[in-house]
């Protein structure tokens, strides 16, 4: 699969190389299925007009080789950036601007349900990197993916870095209604990794915002862990941080 195809895949095709981060062999978090019914309302009373920002830091520098031409410390990666989330009049506006991303290929970005980014200890078959399954039990199973259409799991694409820079400038909205109305629709694939609140509330600063992808050219050990039938490559997580109220 070259970088041409890979940057015109759809969120239909691309979804599938995270639903099933929830396989027995992993340690994925398992979503809550008890939780009570709650109203709209209360929902937005949990998730007020308000801005959320997280500092995106690098993951797995060591497998990021398309370096940034202004920087010399490409030893510790290059994968940085900003997520925002603006809540305003029920409306939900999300952006991320990114740089250091491999160019010319799509990023796969999400709001993870979990409260931390993976440390280095969570490498644990000690290969030099955390992958897309070692990385589950810190950040979560996906909740929301940053993709064309935030107000539904199941549609969209995702953006694609661009320049010699790796720049990735997205922007994305819908009501905030619609959002949470999918977010508590009944789930259609319990057993993978994208989940739904079952009525628990969104609460954005509990979350974190993870991307991923490197250059298809990478020489990831054979250990790096991904999808069935999906390449490690476009599954490694290069970016993550944690999200929180800024005002």
């Amino acid at each position: 699969m070259n970088r041409t195809r890979l940057a015109l895949l759809p969120f239909a095709l691309v979804a599938p190389i995270f639903a099933a981060c929830s396989d027995s062999s992993s340690s994925a978090v398992s979503p809550t299925n008890a939780l009570p019914d709650r109203s709209a309302a209360a929902h937005r009373m949990d998730l007020p007009d308000g801005d959320y920002e997280a500092n995106l830091h690098v993951l797995n520098a060591a497998a990021q080789n398309g370096q940034d031409p202004d920087r010399a410390d490409g030893a510790t990666g290059v994968a940085r950036g900003k997520a925002t989330f603006t809540i305003r009049n029920g409306e939900v506006v999300a952006m991320v601007s990114a740089e250091g991303l491999e160019s010319g290929m799509i990023h796969p970005q999400h709001i993870h349900s979990a409260d931390k980014c993976p440390p280095s200890t969570a490498d644990v078959n000690h290969d030099g990197y955390v992958d897309v399954i070692e990385g589950v039990p810190f950040y979560g199973p996906i909740l929301i993916p940053l993709d064309s259409d935030i107000g539904s799991q199941a549609t969209g694409t995702f953006p694609t870095a661009t320049g010699v820079r790796g720049i990735l400038d997205y922007v994305a909205s819908t009501p905030l209604a619609t959002m949470l109305a999918d977010l508590n629709a009944p789930d259609p694939n319990p057993a993978d990794a994208v989940i739904k609140l079952s009525g628990a509330p969104l609460a954005l600063e509990t979350r974190h915002v993870v991307l991923h992808g490197v250059d298809a050219a990478t020489p990831l050990p054979s250990t790096v862990a991904s999808l069935p039938g999906v390449p490690a490559f476009l599954t490694l997580p290069v970016a993550c941080g944690e999200i929180r109220r800024v005002r």
